[in-house]
């Protein structure tokens, strides 16, 4: 049996404070910076790029979760997760069907209901997109939903159940940026002069521009994480192509011939921002985070250039500032640039010797030893 669920009511986003010492006000104001964002009940669906390029970032999301006491779940409720890719990378790559993306995603639903959840938070701005155009389908295309629910039957015995809510996990994090911003050790303020760092936003294309009544603050004026950046002390970076894609686009990274506009479309948003001097860039998605990263190496290999900007995952940024360690923790290893110069100027401290670094033996006994502390606790 089908089982649709309604929408709740608009939740209002809390608005930034406008007292004196408080974080700064959004510039600009749309009729979209209303969207409803769940208080709780989280299923996280997991994402492939980010999982295989950056995998401490989908564990910092649960770690965020615990810290502001949502419930939530990942995998199922037993011991095998039952997560998969949302299919939308092969989808977008013209290798997959959407009819094939219909099932994968709502046996995804299925399980989130099996967890006892309604809400989808996607760690990956393209599953954000393909989830919602699923649902858009099914909302708009008369008789789908049963076909669909038939389907999913006949494929593993599952039944279609549709999600109350669809959102991103920054908008998780947005919503409770003022919460988590009193737990935070440190802020985005140079320790030795006392300025705000400068920093630029880069929201992912699926995320704000192909549904965009569906993200915070619409396609040009998306607030999603330059609210966290006031909130927890930064300055936001406007510069001409501040909403120009990435370059990643699936048919570009994956077909070796169309590299070459990967590279042309990081190098013009390098050079475009290059005068406002950024100290930081932030991401919500983790191929936009793949791709500014590491192609700032082939960008100065190919022009002698010499950009050197850290990039972090808004989930990366938060568990620095709440002094999470950068290595064990954060996984800042895993980066092209260094963001060591980064956590100098805020004064986050550096372990000496990372477990990255230590010897297998060491690290062996290091979480035996927790392990142990654990089951005497």
């Amino acid at each position: 049996m089908t089982v649709l669920r309604s929408a709740d009511t608009m939740i209002t986003t809390e608005a930034p404070s406008r007292l004196a010492g408080q974080p700064r006000k959004a510039n600009v104001t749309t009729r979209r910076d209303l969207k409803p964002i769940p208080a709780d009940g989280y299923y996280l669906t997991t994402s492939c790029v980010m999982g295989t390029f950056s995998p401490s970032i989908e564990p910092l999301i649960a770690r965020l979760y615990d810290l502001l006491g949502r419930r939530w779940a990942m995998g199922g409720t037993g011991s095998a997760s039952l997560n998969t890719c949302c299919s939308g990378i092969v989808t977008h790559g013209n290798v997959f069907t959407v009819e094939s993306s219909l099932l994968v995603v709502a046996r995804l639903w299925s399980v989130c209901a099996e967890a006892g959840l309604e809400n989808i938070t996607t760690a990956c701005v393209t599953s954000f997109a393909i989830h919602n155009e699923i649902l858009e389908l099914i909302q708009k295309e008369p008789g789908l939903a049963e076909k669909v629910d038939r389907a999913l039957y006949d494929a593993c015995g599952r039944r279609l159940v549709v999600p109350r809510h669809i959102v991103h996990c920054s908008d998780v994090v947005y919503r409770y940026r003022g919460q988590l911003a009193q737990l935070m050790k440190y802020r985005l303020v140079d320790m030795t002069t006392g300025e705000p760092l400068k920093v630029v936003d880069h929201v992912g294309c699926h995320y704000n521009k192909i549904f965009p009544s569906k993200s915070v603050g619409g396609t040009e004026y998306c607030d999603v994480l330059t609210a966290m950046i006031r909130e927890w002390g930064g300055d936001e970076v406007d510069y001409p192509e501040r909403r120009h894609c990435c370059g990643m686009g699936f048919r570009q990274c994956m077909i070796r011939p169309n590299r070459s506009f990967t590279v042309a479309c990081a190098r013009k948003k390098f050079e475009s921002m290059a005068p406002f001097t950024p100290d930081l860039i932030v991401t919500n998605c983790p191929g936009c985070g793949l791709v500014l990263d590491r192609e700032q190496w082939a960008v100065n290999q190919l022009t002698g250039a010499k950009f050197q900007i850290p990039v972090l995952n808004y989930a990366e940024l938060a568990g620095l500032l709440l002094g999470w360690d950068p290595y064990d923790v954060v996984g800042i290893q895993g980066h092209t640039v260094p963001v060591e110069t980064l956590l100098e100027r805020i004064g986050i401290p550096q372990s000496p010797q990372p477990a990255y670094l230590r010897d297998d033996a060491e690290i062996a006994t290091a979480v035996n030893l927790r392990a142990a502390g654990s089951l005497v606790r």
